[in-house]
């Protein structure tokens, strides 16, 4: 598997698991976090790790692998949504919004409906075999290109599902952009198959293929916020205002450059 692609997937397979796990608590605790970890094949050690911390509305997502992060802000009184995404090497950030988001994706998908590629065109209209074991919890989408196996749990508060299904839609567009891969429209199915079953998902299988290995997802979730996560949002907070501001184009150049050289390391 190679890097980038391991890195796409790993980034988006986390994007199911850590926004999805919250969502039968989200009455009941309005601050809480999420570890998320991945790894790849029968490693033993995390590929990535991804913190997501939720407080009073607002998503503050950490990922230690390269080190980004994320701040969203639904859509509201008539104004879209948004990611202030921050990169702590080069001390930028940029901005985008969920309208941008979303014509970036019908573009996307409309290119790789074009291709010859196979993966591309099922990536642009995925089409599932979709299994659900409500006894076991085993919730199975396969297709010939890729399949996810889900291990669940039922949501102990469905009303929440709609709306944080809400944030883990528009991340998952905004992973296909950072990581300049295929279209989103696999994983959004994913999301409104959990959504359709108000399920939780405990752990997520991927397989790809003509991928040798498996990508897998667990997950750690507590209700509370501690001191140190408190302080990383102050930290991201602060970083907000002292980062330079960049255009679009210029914060995703940078990102690029440093996977490459984080590859040839």
């Amino acid at each position: 598997m190679s890097h980038s692609i391991c890195r796409s997937l790993v980034v988006a397979l986390s994007i199911a698991v850590l926004v999805s796990t919250a969502l039968s608590a989200l009455v009941a605790a309005e601050d809480f976090r999420i570890e998320t970890k991945i790894f790849v094949g029968d490693a033993e050690e995390p590929a990535t790790t991804t913190t997501t911390l939720f407080q009073g509305g607002v998503v503050y997502d950490f990922l230690d692998e390269p080190k980004q992060i994320a701040v969203f802000r639904k859509p509201g009184g008539g104004r879209p949504g948004r990611f202030i995404l921050l990169d702590p090497e080069r001390r930028v950030r940029t901005e985008l919004s969920t309208d941008q988001l979303a014509g970036a994706m019908n573009k996307l998908r409309n290119w790789a409906s074009r291709q010859r590629d196979p993966f591309l065109k099922f990536a642009a209209n995925p089409q599932f075999e979709e299994s659900f074991d409500r006894d076991t919890g085993q919730l199975l989408l396969a297709s010939h290109e890729e399949s996810y196996t889900i291990k669940t749990e039922p949501a102990d508060m469905p009303e929440a599902l709609s709306e944080y299904r809400e944030f883990l839609d528009w991340y998952t567009r905004l992973n296909a952009l950072l990581q300049a891969g295929p279209p989103p429209e696999p994983r959004l199915q994913v999301n409104a198959a959990l959504a359709r079953y108000q399920i939780v998902p405990i752990t997520v299988e991927l397989a790809r293929a003509g991928e040798k290995e498996k990508l897998r997802a667990e997950h750690d979730f507590t209700w509370l916020l501690s001191k140190h996560d408190l302080a990383r949002i102050d930290d991201a907070c602060a970083s907000l205002a002292a980062y330079r501001p960049v255009d679009n184009e210029e914060f995703l150049q940078g990102m690029r450059v440093q996977a490459e050289t984080d590859h040839e390391k």
